[in-house]
């Protein structure tokens, strides 16, 4: 197997520091190891090309290549209207990126850039693929989506986290059947680039469990329970680390590796911004016993119910 783990992100601009975060979280979980990062971007302040240059030359055995995928991105239909808000064009980015690699690269692992990683993924990087172009975890069966897409089973993978077979991809021009389809049903895949490529892969996937994109809501304590054989955590729905009423374990894992990069001095926690984001900002004040500040969210909450 490849020594070097090419690991890849897609971003946009405002999202550039947040993989600053994960690569240095991943670096320091991988001491030794060579690791080339490959980041696919919608715009990309110059700020942030410094710092990854500066990145590289920090960390040994660290390489950082970066694609523009500006003119690629505005080729394809705006995602659909009735899309998560959270949602934007740059999750168009990870059906690109195996496509950009060079061709002697022969695997690659996607990680969404809201993750964290635990433990090593060696034990993923070495996996056996078993003829399958992408490895991933699987989502709760839903056999009403399954029937939308019109698959031939009801597997549906989590495209958050993948280890892909770069050569099996270009072979079978997976960048192109996707967003094909995307172009065709853009405005009813509420999933925008996940939904096709369901579509297209239609169940053939091998499925890794949930130990490598264990999905956790970081404001919710009910939802935050993490076991110990967990390799990555994906911090889903809109709340993330850094948005405020994230509880206090989640907070301190994440910001440790936040005050490790050289992004530590432009991330900022920020205001929750749906009706379940501030009320579970509340929560999490109210359980730290900040009565101040869980009034003001238990307020907005109830503002913006009214408004609805």
């Amino acid at each position: 197997m490849e020594n070097i783990y090419h690991i890849g992100f897609g971003v946009d601009a405002n999202y550039a520091k947040y993989a600053g975060v994960l690569m240095t979280n991943i670096v320091l979980i991988h001491l030794g190891q060579p690791i080339c990062f490959h980041i696919v971007c919608d715009g990309l302040y110059e700020e942030d090309k410094k710092r990854f240059e500066s990145f590289s030359l920090l960390y040994k055995n660290v390489k950082v290549v970066l694609y523009d995928a500006v003119r690629s991105l505005s080729k394809l239909n705006p995602i659909s209207s009735k899309a998560a808000p959270r949602l934007h064009r740059a999750v168009l980015l990870r059906i690109l990126l195996p496509s950009l690699v060079s061709d002697d690269i022969k695997r690659i692992i996607y990680m969404d850039v809201d993750m964290l990683c635990l433990k090593r993924l060696d034990e993923l990087w070495n996996r056996d693929m078993k003829g399958n172009i992408i490895a991933a975890a699987m989502q709760f069966p839903d056999k009403k989506k399954c029937e939308s897409l019109n698959l031939s089973s009801n597997r549906l993978l989590a495209a958050g986290f993948m280890l892909i077979d770069v050569v099996s991809w270009k072979k079978n021009n997976i960048t192109k059947r996707v967003f094909e389809c995307f172009q065709k049903y853009s405005e009813r895949f509420l999933a925008v680039e996940e939904d096709a490529l369901n579509m297209v892969i239609d169940g053939e996937f091998l499925e890794i469990g949930d130990r490598f994109n264990f999905c956790i809501e970081v404001n919710n304590p009910l939802k935050c329970n993490i076991k110990n054989d967990i390799v990555v955590l994906h911090f889903f729905q809109e709340a993330k680390p850094w948005t405020k009423g994230c509880i206090p374990e989640i907070h301190k894992l994440y910001w440790r590796f936040v005050d490790l990069s050289l992004w530590y001095d432009v991330i900022e926690m920020k205001e929750p911004t749906t009706v379940k984001a501030s009320f579970l900002a509340g929560v999490t004040e109210e359980r730290k016993k900040n009565y101040k500040e869980a009034v003001k969210y238990y307020g907005a909450t109830a503002k913006r119910l009214i408004e609805y």
